[in-house]
């Protein structure tokens, strides 16, 4: 089946409706076969984009800011208001570890491409920390912003961090993670 949007004619190929409040972020694994859905009512929901149906739900009592894919694709890891991030079972569901975020809401995650050694993350304490994935220990803060930080992304050459916040600002960090 193909996918055809133009304007005149677009095809709808699913409508997949289950959470009760807003999504705030939505992501697709590497093959597009399976998208997670964080919402502010305290789910994540996994879709199978193929048949169009949930696969499972996460559920805490967060607003869910922010999801992705470690990327081998074995694991979830979770940001919201409850200043938390969460890592989850990608067969089951089920979370594995907790570690505390920050000190205010958290809003934003990337991950290191490849290995997922590493991830970043932004919260409304206006710090982006870079962060040991397998550890879930803090490696660097950066300090800067004078709003929360909205949005991280590390760069495809994983040199860079890039930041954004509701101040307006975008910043530029090394990304360094020899010890």
């Amino acid at each position: 089946a193909s996918l055809e949007i133009t304007s005149s004619h677009q095809t709808m190929i699913h409508s997949m409706k289950e959470h009760r409040a807003k999504i705030n972020t939505v992501v697709c694994n590497n093959h597009g076969t399976q998208a997670v859905s964080a919402s502010a009512d305290g789910s994540c929901i996994v879709w199978d984009l193929i048949k169009g149906i949930r696969i499972t739900a996460l559920f805490e009592p967060t607003a869910f800011m922010a999801v992705l894919f470690h990327p081998d694709e074995s694991q979830y890891l979770t940001c919201g208001s409850n200043f938390k991030i969460g890592y989850w079972d990608a067969y089951d569901g089920t979370a594995i570890r907790v570690i505390e975020g920050g000190t205010d809401r958290m809003t934003c995650l990337d991950i290191q491409k490849g290995q997922g050694d590493y991830f970043v993350s932004g919260s409304a304490d206006k710090l982006v920390k870079l962060w040991n994935y397998d550890d879930g220990i803090t490696l660097s803060v950066g300090k800067g912003h004078s709003g929360t930080v909205t949005r991280v992304a590390i760069s495809p050459d994983q040199k860079y961090i890039v930041s954004v916040g509701s101040e307006g600002g975008i910043f530029l960090w090394n990304l360094d993670v020899t010890p």
